[in-house]
């Protein structure tokens, strides 16, 4: 998946396409880790890139394949990395070759970095210009100790990934009761039948339409997760 800001598609066209760096980030806190930033310094510059108030250091790394295709099989970049002293081999023991970890490709024009990243700062500096992609790591295809490969895939594209995430249901709501998405906080209302109810135990949601709209009448909207467009696909 990629996103791309339409006033950097103008920008490219009218001006041409200047100089971009590509900012990189390896999300581990679904794993219990941290967020990991880093720039390949192909650009000449080994320092820290500043994008959006957060410094991404300078790591030996290089990345193929990036392509966009409207046809066939999606591309899948690899990415090969330093093991310097050792440090990619000990990511790979904690979390699991990296399997399943997001890895987002920022590719930001340099004329629009922040302001710090300048001796005299940057009048053209803006955090909206940045095309966004996201690959999944799918497979650690080689590990030595001088450099740890990885091969990459989009997200639709991976092993068992099921599009939408979340079951299709005509008829029936998925959120918990007064958890995430629901959000009702009100007081009892009905029991799973929906019969009406002000005891608090027996307060439960039928997840329907119908319970939905006891707890959110009208003209307020009901925020059920159910489709009920999908029960006229035959």
């Amino acid at each position: 998946m990629r996103d791309i800001p339409a006033e950097l598609i103008i920008e490219s066209v009218e001006a041409g396409v200047g100089a971009f760096i590509d900012l990189f980030e390896a999300n581990l806190q679904p794993y219990g880790g941290d967020v990991i930033r880093f720039h390949s310094g192909t650009n000449g510059y080994y320092g820290d890139v500043v994008w959006k108030g957060v410094a991404y250091p300078a790591y030996p790394i290089a990345i193929e394949g990036f392509e966009i295709k409207n046809e066939g099989t999606y591309a899948r970049p690899t990415m090969a990395v330093a093991n310097i002293t050792g440090l990619i081999t000990g990511i790979n023991h904690d979390f699991d070759d990296m399997l399943g970890v997001v890895i987002t490709r920022r590719q930001v024009p340099v004329k629009h970095l922040d302001a710090v990243n300048f001796p005299n700062g940057n009048p053209d500096a803006d955090p909206s210009m940045e095309a966004v992609s996201r690959y999944v790591v799918e497979e650690m295809t080689e590990e030595t100790a001088e450099q740890v490969t990885y091969t990459l895939a989009t997200p639709i594209d991976c092993d068992n990934a099921i599009i939408p995430a979340r079951t299709i249901l005509a008829d029936v709501c998925q959120w918990q009761y007064r958890g995430a998405g629901c959000g009702y906080d009100g007081p009892p209302v009905a029991d799973e039948r929906d019969n009406p109810t002000s005891d608090p135990a027996k307060d439960k949601c039928s997840h329907r339409r119908t319970g939905c709209r006891f707890r959110y009448p009208r003209p307020e909207p009901m925020p059920i997760s159910s489709f009920p467009g999908s029960q006229k696909v035959s």
